[in-house]
């Protein structure tokens, strides 16, 4: 079956092979090859860290989804300021990316819009990402009524590049009729504000504080994704975090699709090497463990004590009983096609214990039932287990990702502006509306060490505000 197997296959194509839309691998990522999108950078965009962060992040997931390609549009004549990528061309960055840097002004792509809308007539999917304080949102570009853009929190501009990838993904696919001709946000601050998120009780503080010190367990699409996001956020250049990395696995081609942090000359070297490579040379410390997490698991001492938990495994979750964290933020996603943009959050310590809500009956394997396409490559391959395997992996993609990412650094980040958690939440990104969770609470255990973030902006005149 050429080179698709459960290690290579596109993780979000195949969702096309899981519906029923397509007879074989070779024909998902032919579908998907004609996904394509465009990003409009308008003035004023790069003028705070969060827009920065909303362009870099709308990028990184795009292109790991439209594989038709992404054109870059607007100003690319600026200097970069989150730590990822600080000192760089925003020109240089969007090319090693996999944007294509286009030089028309007009287009009839999909468009998603990060500051000053497009003149002219305006492409019939064109919506217009905005943020403020802990805030995000996207519009419809031709409303012009969006947030003010202001206080500059990069968690806001990463939440609001994953909803507009989303929501062109859903229009090219045609999954939503309202995609891109209705207006999504949501609160960081108080992500459970349903019809009123957008009142400024919800706004939140001006960003002052980062945690010092994080303990990522797991580094494939939601340990890199909060990677991602910590690279993305005002740590000082003589202030950047401590972070120590938790995996044992090799990046595998499939991981493409769904990691942020890995590219196509990553292949075969252990993910936890290659995400500590990235971030070291943005000026983060880091310790590697390169083990399964599991019963045999303690946090030592002068260790971090708070931890962003990625990993889809019951028994490991169940395990975190133990472990010695002062705060696990733990996040989950759905696995197939029709539920992959669902997220649920768990924030410890809580009213329950990990193994009360993980009960041990629910580590059991669920038998795998193969659809007509994968019984009908099985015969051809004479391969019934490795189709088996195929069907059991998730149907993923990076924009889910970054959204629960950025639900999960708020868990950790609120208490320290003095705002409350959700020992549980759920979000749906397909549809917003639908966000449940426990009633907020005060954090009753120890709080993170931090630092005080820096938001001015080196690589352009002023401070943001």
């Amino acid at each position: 079956m050429n080179d698709f197997n459960a290690e290579s296959m596109h993780r979000l194509a195949k969702m096309a092979l899981d519906a029923g839309e397509v007879a074989s691998p070779e024909e998902a990522v032919a579908l998907f090859s004609r996904y394509r999108l465009r990003i409009h950078l308008g003035a004023g965009w790069a003028g705070t860290l969060a827009g920065q962060a909303c362009l870099l992040t709308a990028l990184n997931t795009a292109v790991r989804a439209f594989l038709g390609g992404v054109e870059v549009y607007g100003d690319l004549e600026n200097t970069l300021d989150v730590p990822l990528y600080q000192g760089r061309s925003a020109r240089g960055v969007a090319e090693e990316l996999g944007g294509q840097v286009a030089d028309t002004t007009s287009t009839a792509l999909p468009t998603l819009v990060i500051g000053a809308a497009p003149d002219g007539a305006l492409p019939e999917f064109c919506v217009r990402l905005s943020w403020d304080h802990w805030r995000f949102e996207i519009a419809p570009a031709a409303e012009g009524s969006t947030l003010a853009c202001a206080d500059d929190n990069p968690l806001a501009g990463i939440g609001a590049a994953a909803l507009g990838v989303n929501e062109a993904f859903m229009h090219v696919r045609g999954d939503l009729a309202e995609a891109g001709h209705r207006s999504v946000g949501m609160s960081l601050w108080n992500p459970l504000a349903v019809a009123d998120w957008r009142s400024d009780a919800h706004k939140g503080p001006a960003l002052a504080y980062l945690p010092k010190s994080l303990w990522l367990v797991g580094l494939g699409h939601l340990g890199q994704a909060y990677a991602w996001t910590l690279g993305l956020m005002p740590y000082p250049l003589e202030a950047r975090p401590h972070l120590v990395l938790q995996d044992f696995d090799k990046a595998a081609k499939s991981n493409l699709s769904t990691c942020l942090l890995l590219w196509a000359a990553d292949l075969l070297k252990p993910k936890v090497r290659v995400v500590a490579s990235r971030l070291e040379v943005a000026g983060f410390t880091t310790a590697l463990v390169e083990r399964r997490f599991g019963a045999a698991h303690q946090v030592m001492a002068e260790e971090p004590t708070t931890a962003l938990f990625g990993v889809d495994n019951v028994a490991a979750r169940r395990d975190l009983d133990t472990a010695g964290f002062s705060m696990v933020v733990e996040a989950g996603l759905g696995s197939g096609y029709r539920d992959f943009r669902n997220i649920r959050l768990h924030t410890f310590p809580g009213p329950r214990q990990p193994s009360a809500i993980w009960a041990a009956a629910s580590t059991a394997q669920a038998t795998i039932e193969l659809n007509a396409a994968y019984k009908k490559l099985a015969d051809e391959h004479n391969d019934i287990c490795g189709m088996t395997l195929l069907a059991s992996r998730a149907v993923a993609t990076p924009f889910v990702g970054a959204l629960a990412a950025v639900l999960a650094m708020a868990e950790v980040m609120r208490p320290l502006h003095g705002g409350l958690v959700h020992a549980a939440l759920d979000v749906q990104m397909k549809s917003m509306r639908h966000r449940t969770g426990a009633a907020p609470a005060v954090y009753g255990g120890l709080a993170p060490a931090f630092v005080h973030a820096d938001k001015e902006l080196v690589g352009r005149v002023g401070k943001s505000t």
